[in-house]
């Protein structure tokens, strides 16, 4: 993503994430028995028009401190290429339910995915219940009669529903929002000395763009603006540290180094909205960054490329 004067603006993220997605190479996924799983695209609906906070969350979060454990922008580089977490990490108790959000078709699959080693985009690779696999990699998965993707991965596929298992056989069938969907899988691995059993729930549009399943969610109460740690301009032959300062120059890159917490949230994020404004004399205003408080687009509406975002 290119900017004004050819300048960039990079975010500098650390968290203390973990892997949570199952991620092979093509060939491994195919020796696996899984396939490429395409997105209709027949529908024209992309749902815009779906009110922010109008969802219901499908999980009962443990408290206001455990909640969003990561993000849907959130930088992720646990297999061969680093890649954007796409979904939220909804933390609740161990072996806790997932609840229809609405109306829909339901499926049940194994799940994988192949990063494009070029940009980081995902492409999801399943295969049926029948065929076995991992059990922390199973996902329900909700259609909408206008084409809006719910997916809620995780899913334990031994504790399915009677009425739920019977409909994933089937090869889907119809729900009604409130319908239980299924139980979160016992995740092995803790995160901050604590549990992390989670859901990882994506919201993806007609047209196959992930949404911000925390923008289109009920809102929690966030008070707290994210911390700015530092930025930095980034010359051809220096790099200065200027939080709190002017530029003389317009740099080749910026870098945000910051975190957001959310509330009581205990899990640190990274902000959906950065962007930098400065004045040259003699000229308006300019502004650079992105903007992921609703999707993972870029101001061109592409797909972000991760090398431009994050460093």
């Amino acid at each position: 993503m290119k900017f004004i004067s050819s300048a960039f603006l990079i975010f500098l993220f650390t968290s203390l994430s973990l892997a949570t997605e199952l991620r092979l190479t093509r060939a491994q996924a195919l020796a696996q028995g899984f396939f490429p799983q395409t997105i209709s695209k027949k529908s024209t609906t992309t749902r815009d028009d779906l009110a922010a906070h109008s969802l219901a969350w499908p999980v009962k979060f443990i408290d206001a401190k455990h909640s969003i454990g990561n993000s849907m922008p959130e930088y992720q580089n646990y297999s061969n290429e680093a890649y954007y977490h796409a979904g939220a990490d909804l933390r609740l108790q161990q072996s806790g339910q997932v609840v229809a959000p609405t109306d829909g078709f339901i499926q049940g699959n194994y799940y994988t995915y192949v990063t494009d080693p070029n940009t980081g985009e995902d492409k999801k690779f399943t295969k049926p219940i029948t065929n076995g696999g991992d059990p922390l990699y199973f996902e329900i998965t909700l259609k909408t009669a206008d084409n809006l993707f719910l997916e809620f991965h995780h899913v334990n596929p031994d504790n399915l529903p009677k009425a739920i298992y019977e409909l994933v056989l089937r090869g889907g069938g119809n729900v009604q929002r409130g319908e239980i969907l299924g139980t979160a899988a016992v995740w092995p691995v803790s995160r901050f000395g604590e549990r992390y059993d989670h859901i990882h729930y994506n919201l993806i549009s007609a047209n196959g763009v992930y949404l911000n399943p925390e923008y289109y969610s009920h809102a929690f109460i966030d008070n707290l603006a994210p911390v700015i740690k530092n930025i930095f301009a980034v010359y051809r032959d220096k790099k200065v540290e200027v939080l709190n300062q002017k530029l003389n120059a317009l740099p080749t890159e910026l870098i945000v180094s910051a975190i957001d917490i959310k509330g009581e949230n205990i899990y640190p994020l990274p902000p959906t909205l950065v962007e930098a404004t400065w004045s040259v004399l003699g000229s308006e205003s300019q502004k650079v960054g992105w903007d992921f408080t609703q999707k993972l687009l870029n101001s061109l509406g592409l797909f972000p490329d991760i090398r431009e975002v994050y460093a």
